[in-house]
């Protein structure tokens, strides 16, 4: 089994350990800003990875989360929320669009569901909402990695939810200064 996990390696998972490295370490962050900046980085390189594998509708989710993690990167604090509608109307249009178009399957549909929860989380200044809706959305990704057959990405993605697990528990338990709205 170990032989064959080994032999199914590909040169293009470079960059899923790469994507992964950076995600891992994005949800150890304690500040809202930079915790989705290294999120955005590994956006990227995710989608691309999927891409190139072909795992389209995982790809196009990726590069709609990319998207919206750019928008909440460049928008400060004070305006997040005075943004969401509009933002959150884009990424429901774009997944729909994904969906309608490109998804073979119920599953293929998953990475699109976890696009539009990580929009709605991510408009939040609690690092906790945003955490909880990463878990959530990391959920539907490793299903979605499970049924394409895409099992070096589900460990990546278990990786990250032990990370966000970890996040959790270092940066949430008893934080004042991060309350839930």
């Amino acid at each position: 089994m170990i032989e064959e996990f080994i032999s199914s390696l590909r040169a293009i998972d470079i960059l899923l350990v790469m994507a992964t490295g950076l995600a891992l370490f994005a949800f150890q962050i304690k500040g809202r800003r930079k915790m989705l900046s290294y999120k955005l980085i590994a956006d990227i390189i995710y989608a691309t990875y999927l891409f190139l594998l072909g795992g389209l509708t995982g790809a196009v989710a990726a590069g709609i989360a990319t998207l919206g993690g750019a928008a909440q990167v460049a928008t400060p604090p004070h305006l997040a929320k005075k943004t969401m509608p509009y933002r959150f109307v884009f990424a429901c249009i774009l997944s729909a669009i994904g969906a309608y178009y490109l998804s073979r399957t119920l599953t293929d549909t998953y990475p699109l569901f976890a696009v539009v929860i990580s929009r709605v989380v991510e408009l939040f200044e609690s690092t906790l909402i945003i955490r909880t809706g990463f878990f959530v959305g990391a959920v539907l990704w490793l299903i979605y990695n499970y049924d394409n057959g895409f099992y070096v990405a589900m460990i990546g993605t278990f990786l990250m939810i032990l990370s966000m697990i970890f996040g959790f528990i270092r940066n949430e338990r008893c934080s004042p200064k991060d309350p839930v709205p």
